[in-house]
């Protein structure tokens, strides 16, 4: 083999890597605890920049804020719900999903964040949530939301049935 190959092939292949492995942020695994006190900074963070004083569920530390907190009846966790909503990432305020028409769902079904919240309302109420990624699709993520994705949700509980 040629001298010169010798040096030049894993002097290229060295650059190469090093080149190609500097192109992506390294990825950094958190565990459950320090994730939850991670999303619980960028949420925070996120409402103090836009001037939010929510109020905070003692249990799971979601916060949130009623806009309107309905009348009749509160939903329990078996009940179907008839309800408008709007998914947006934080902090990028992205829309990933929403629904402006009515939309019904078993509330057990739905994703922690929305089962802790939505009893906090009355038919006709309407109020935004900013969740931490373990209440929503944590480190799996799901579809347009990425793994640990901190999310916002306006929703307006229309009907239980």
């Amino acid at each position: 083999m040629n001298p010169y190959l010798r040096i030049i092939v894993p002097f290229f292949l060295l650059v190469t890597f090093g080149f190609l492995s500097g192109c992506k942020d390294p990825v950094v695994y958190l565990s459950p605890v320090e994730q939850f006190e991670k999303d619980l900074t960028i949420i925070d963070d996120y409402l103090a920049k836009k001037g939010i004083t929510p109020s905070i569920e003692p249990n799971s530390e979601i916060r949130y804020v009623i806009h309107n907190p309905g009348t009749g009846a509160n939903p329990t966790a078996t009940d179907k719900v008839n309800v408008t909503y709007k998914g947006q990432l934080i902090p990028s305020d992205e829309i990933f999903d929403q629904n402006t028409s009515g939309i019904s769902f078993n509330l057990n079904n739905l994703i922690t964040a929305w089962q802790i919240t939505i009893p906090l309302l009355k038919e006709g109420g309407s109020m935004t949530i900013y969740a931490p990624s373990y209440y929503c699709y944590g480190p799996s993520g799901s579809g347009k939301i990425p793994a640990n994705a901190c999310l916002t949700f306006d929703i307006g509980l229309i009907q239980i049935q």
